[in-house]
C-alpha cells in the first residue's frame, strides 16, 4: 500500500523549488554581470575592475568599451585606485587623441586627479610600467576606438 503525502508536503517542495530558482538565478546573474566587460554598467566600476587587475602588473590590459549617458561625467582618481597599491601620484588619465574626427573632443584630462567625459561610448585601456623610476607608473587611456585607447596607453605619454 502507497503512503499518500499531504498538501504540506506539496507545499513545501514548492518553496525549496523557489528558493533553489532563486539562488541559480543570483549566480548566473553574477556571471553574467562579470561577462559584460562594461556595457551597461556603472563605468567606473568597469574602470576600477581593470585598474586592480592591473596594478602591479607590466604592460597593457585589453581594451574594454563603458557607455556615458550624461553630458560632464567625472572619474576621479579615488574612484578608480582604491583597494589597490597605486598611489594618487602614480596614476594618470590619458585621453587618446582622434585625429581623424571632425567634432570636438569628448574627454578632458587637464584636471590631473580626474577625467571628464561627455556622452558617448569609451574604449579605455589600463597600462603599467610598475618599474618606472619616477613619475606617472600607470595610464588610464581613453579613446573612441579600441585601437586608440591602446596606442596612447604608452609609456612615453606618461608624465
Amino acid at each position: 500500500m502507497r503512503q499518500r503525502r499531504g498538501q504540506a508536503f506539496e507545499t513545501m517542495m514548492l518553496v525549496i523549488s523557489v528558493i533553489v530558482a532563486l539562488a541559480i538565478l543570483g549566480v548566473l546573474m553574477n556571471i553574467l554581470g562579470g561577462l559584460g566587460g562594461g556595457i551597461g554598467s556603472d563605468p567606473k566600476q568597469a574602470v576600477l575592475q581593470k585598474v586592480q587587475a592591473q596594478a602591479g602588473q607590466p604592460g597593457a590590459s585589453t581594451a574594454a568599451k563603458i557607455k556615458v549617458t550624461t553630458d560632464g561625467y567625472s572619474i576621479r582618481k579615488d574612484d578608480v585606485l582604491r583597494d589597490t597599491t597605486i598611489l594618487a601620484d602614480e596614476a594618470q588619465f590619458i585621453c587618446a587623441e582622434d585625429t581623424t574626427s571632425t567634432t570636438p573632443a569628448l574627454c578632458d584630462d587637464s584636471s590631473g586627479t580626474s577625467v571628464m567625459l561627455q556622452k558617448s561610448d569609451y574604449f579605455f585601456v589600463v597600462c603599467g610600467y610598475p618599474d618606472k623610476p619616477s613619475g606617472a607608473k600607470y595610464g588610464i587611456s581613453l579613446g573612441r576606438t579600441a585601437a586608440s585607447a591602446d596606442g596612447a596607453c604608452v609609456e612615453e605619454n606618461l608624465d
